[in-house]
């Protein structure tokens, strides 16, 4: 069953989607946090993917009811947060919708 988040993400994100098999929303964002975790530290075409997929998450965010807000702080920001460290952190933040950064902050310090 395709929903906001498989839709949105199918639409604007295509390299984090796998058209051979049928998949959760929670896999979906857990493919776009593993998409943005490998480009944030690749070159500047690299880093821009990462940001507009960071970005579209930010949308969805913004305007999703309480199941997406949940489904991407647990999926999403988790599996970005468990792979943070501090010297990264300014530059992944800079990434972030600025609606969105006190929310990772959140998630990172929950973990």
């Amino acid at each position: 069953m395709e929903n906001k988040i498989i839709s949105t993400v199918k639409a604007w994100i295509p390299g984090c989607f796998h058209d051979d098999k049928e998949e959760s929303e929670y896999e979906i964002l857990q493919h776009v946090a593993e998409y943005c975790l490998m480009n944030f530290d690749g070159s500047d075409e690299d880093q821009k993917l990462a940001k507009e997929a960071v970005h579209v998450i930010g949308i969805l965010y913004g305007g999703g009811s309480l199941h997406i807000k949940n489904a991407i702080e647990n999926e999403f920001l988790e599996r970005l947060a468990t792979s943070e460290s501090p010297a990264s952190l300014r530059n992944h933040l800079a990434c972030f919708p600025k609606e969105m950064r006190s929310i990772y902050m959140k998630t990172i310090l929950e973990n």
